[in-house]
């Protein structure tokens, strides 16, 4: 017989769950019976303060594994309150940062991802669209301001370094080959100041307007390290990448002086939207 669980909980808490199970690819049965577990055997002993807002009821299905010793659990934990219970799990979940829950998600992957790294063994990376990769495992890191966290390989195939997305990785194999660690220095270095866009060591020039500088100073997220300055240029540590992200928020509030190659490709850019905004309703 099902064990269905009825909590009555803050309508927020519920968004932010079924916005998760959407992003992490997990369905929210799942999501909900996972949270349990791996509450159930951490309990906290520690009171989170009420929210108080608008509720609504959350109901989901103990899975088999968790149904099994589901009374037990509640008998030798003195939990008479069931719904106070779950209640209370899943609101310290939701008051975790985005990052802090993906590293939650994904405990399991992140415990063979930093055994790899220990052992200094290769690593074949399965993603949710079907590729697979072989990598060199270094570490997992997120900037201040990143709501994700990423793995820093390098790339056996492409001969590169890479980073990839936590949520984008549906399993690890740890191979019985080992690696010898590339490049101490720049890793280390790239640890300590760590952007996802791998921008360490990489320089773009850019001329601002006046409201592109008010911009550059409010827009954090992803925001360049500044280098240098000499009136409205700014040298900023960028990769391409990063300098695509970040500045094509600015229009024509920014212009691209160097590298080239990027200036071409924002000059494309504005072009092809220049066609679309020419074209007739």
């Amino acid at each position: 017989m099902e064990k269905k669980i009825r909590v009555t909980i803050a309508k927020k808490i519920i968004e932010l769950l079924e916005n998760d199970s959407r992003e992490y690819s997990i369905r929210l049965n799942s999501l909900l019976n996972y949270i349990y577990k791996e509450y159930s055997e951490n309990l906290s002993g520690n009171e989170k303060k009420k929210i108080k807002t608008d509720t609504d009821i959350l109901q989901f299905t103990l899975n088999k594994n968790n149904k099994e010793n589901y009374y037990n659990f509640l008998k030798e934990n003195k939990i008479q309150n069931e719904a106070e219970f779950f209640r209370k799990i899943f609101t310290e979940y939701s008051l975790k940062i985005k990052k802090e829950r993906e590293i939650f998600l994904y405990r399991k992957i992140i415990n063979l991802i930093e055994m790899a790294v220990s052992e200094k063994k290769v690593l074949k990376i399965t993603f949710y669209d079907g590729k697979n990769v072989e990598i060199e495992p270094y570490f997992i890191g997120s900037s201040n301001l990143e709501l994700g966290n990423y793995l820093f390989t390098y790339n056996i195939s492409e001969n590169s370094w890479k980073n990839y997305k936590l949520k984008h990785i549906k399993s690890v194999f740890l191979k019985n080959e080992n690696f010898k660690v590339r490049d101490c220095n720049y890793i280390d270095k790239l640890k300590k100041n760590y952007d996802p866009f791998l921008s360490f060591g990489k320089e773009i020039k850019v001329k601002l307007t006046e409201e592109g500088e008010k911009l550059f100073n409010a827009l954090e997220i992803n925001r360049p390290r500044v280098i240098g300055k000499s009136d409205n240029i700014y040298i900023l540590e960028a990769s391409e990448e990063k300098a695509k992200r970040y500045f094509s928020y600015f229009l024509n509030e920014a212009e691209i002086l160097e590298p080239l190659e990027l200036r071409e490709w924002f000059k494309e850019r504005f072009k092809l939207a220049l066609k679309s905004y020419d074209k007739k309703i």
